[in-house]
């Protein structure tokens, strides 16, 4: 990683925290201990949506991503399931999406660190948990399937 990539890393690192504190938690308290050194986790749990904030560092750029899982794929309903998701992602949602890891429905949110502030990264937290919390239940009630509460 070049020196300004790591500078930039680091930034984004204290801007996350800062966020997270602002929000009244503790950021340390919410670290997650993940065994890659370019990649810092926090977890944070907005009403019954649990909610990943990712620090990636990459040779091109460096990346944040805001993660939700939502719920498991019911069986016999995905064909339905994912229509709905598309559709909510065409009509409904703005600068993020549903999307699939495994057996797991999620909500992300993902841009490049370059020119990052503050208010982006609050915005992404805040809009990733206030929509994860609203999905959760409104998806797991129209398709079946299991909320994901904890996704440890």
């Amino acid at each position: 990683m070049s020196d300004d990539r790591k500078q930039n890393f680091d930034l984004c690192r204290k801007m996350i925290e800062q966020v997270i504190q602002a929000l009244g938690l503790d950021p340390a308290k919410n670290r997650r201990e993940l065994d890659d050194e370019n990649r810092l986790c926090w977890k944070l749990r907005r009403g019954s949506a649990a909610v990943y904030i990712f620090l990636q560092a990459s040779d091109d750029a460096n990346y944040l991503q805001v993660v939700s899982p939502l719920m498991t794929v019911p069986e016999g309903k995905e064909v339905a399931l994912f229509r709905r998701l598309l559709e909510l992602n065409a009509d409904a949602l703005y600068g993020l999406a549903f999307g699939l890891r495994g057996n797991l429905v999620q909500l992300s949110s993902d841009r490049t660190t370059d020119e990052l502030d503050p208010s982006e990264v609050k915005a992404m937290v805040s809009l990733v948990g206030r929509l994860g919390d609203h999905y959760d239940d409104k998806l797991v009630a129209e398709f079946g399937g299991t909320r994901k509460r904890e996704a440890d």
